[in-house]
């Protein structure tokens, strides 16, 4: 009987035991913890306003207790396999325009002329009918209309002059409408003679995510053999409906290519110009249909959300241009979603609130 006595109150012993245990396990936890989440209706609010940008603030405890991670980001090099396209292209349209521009301008030379003689001749006429010396008052209004004549053959010029130069801002665009504004232009005069050609190049939205190549290389279609670098001159005005993306004008200072030939290329990153930078996978987060990530900022406790722009996906991660995000910034890589919810559980208890 005592044996069974004592069974009993060392079971019940190690079950007290178990219990103190299981309760001060518990409250140790919520003390590390920090109540990330709300406790029994506490709010406990983890966000901060900073000059206008909206912060995640979270101690110590609360950032180990939620496991959150974070690594430096590290540059990368990067290589687009895309493929652009583009021709040569015909340029007599230009020919055309810089013909008629310059007939203009010939015309309107020889009538100002025409007219500072005619005007001179005028003020003769005007002294010797003043001095009544045999010349009527016919005669010297005749000549008034002549001038008047020429004056207005000298504003149809203008007018002229300024439709073909809206043409050329319409069906060409403001680059080339800058260098037929300019007599004996040595840029136009190279594209219009052959010695320079203009080539159209269409890029898709990816391979343009924020600034369009100052430099290509480009292959010929037609010549496997032929490669040529080319030079940003242009935005072209208007759209290419055989691809999808947008088209610029690059000249080509080699006057052997073609009219109408075919060119490949891809665009390399240069070291020189660009920074990349990889994201890993796990870092990236939706919200609105925009990718953001999330920041640590040094030797403090606060967190910050950024836009990704330019994303590149790769196997494991993300290739972004070194910008928004510069090397050596503490992306988040775990416990980012947990940040997002936090941020949306305060703009939740601010609605509340209104």
């Amino acid at each position: 009987m005592k044996s069974k006595s004592l069974i009993i109150i060392v079971v019940q012993s190690i079950t007290i035991i178990c219990l103190v245990w299981v309760v001060i396990t518990i409250g140790k936890d919520k003390v590390l913890t920090g109540a990330i989440d709300d406790d029994e209706g506490v709010f406990v609010d983890y966000t901060a306003v900073e000059n206008g940008l909206l912060l995640i603030k979270l101690p110590k405890n609360v950032e180990i207790n939620s496991n959150i991670k974070y690594e430096a980001l590290t540059k990368t090099s990067f290589v687009d396999s895309s493929i652009f396209y583009g021709e040569s292209i015909n340029v007599q349209p230009l020919i055309n325009l810089n013909t008629k521009i310059s007939m203009i301008y010939n015309k309107k030379d020889q009538l100002l002329i025409n007219l500072d003689s005619e005007e001179d001749h005028l003020q003769k006429l005007i002294m010797l009918n003043e001095d009544n010396k045999n010349i009527s008052d016919a005669v010297v209004g005749q000549k008034e209309i002549e001038i008047k004549s020429i004056q207005s053959n000298i504003e149809a010029l203008k007018e002229d002059k300024v439709y073909l130069l809206d043409t050329i801002q319409n069906e060409w665009g403001g680059k080339f409408l800058e260098i037929f504004s300019k007599r004996k232009n040595s840029k136009l005069k190279n594209i219009i003679s052959g010695k320079t050609k203009l080539l159209k190049i269409t890029f898709s939205p990816n391979q343009i995510s924020r600034d369009v190549p100052k430099v290509i290389n480009i292959s010929s279609m037609s010549h496997t053999t032929k490669n040529y670098e080319a030079l940003y001159f242009s935005d072209a005005s208007g759209v290419d409906v055989g691809r999808s993306g947008r088209s610029f004008y690059y000249l080509a200072h080699d006057s052997k290519i073609l009219n109408g030939e075919k060119f490949t290329g891809h665009r390399v990153a240069s070291s020189e110009d660009q920074s990349f930078l990889f994201v890993p996978k796990k870092s990236v987060i939706w919200s609105n249909g925009i990718p953001w990530a999330y920041i640590h900022i040094h030797n403090t406790e606060k967190y910050i959300k950024k836009s990704l722009s330019g994303l590149k996906e790769t196997n494991n991660g993300w290739i972004i241009e070194e910008g928004n995000f510069k090397a050596g910034d503490l992306i988040v890589t775990e416990g980012a979603q947990l940040l997002l919810s936090e941020e949306f559980k305060y703009q939740i208890k601010n609605e509340n609130e209104d």
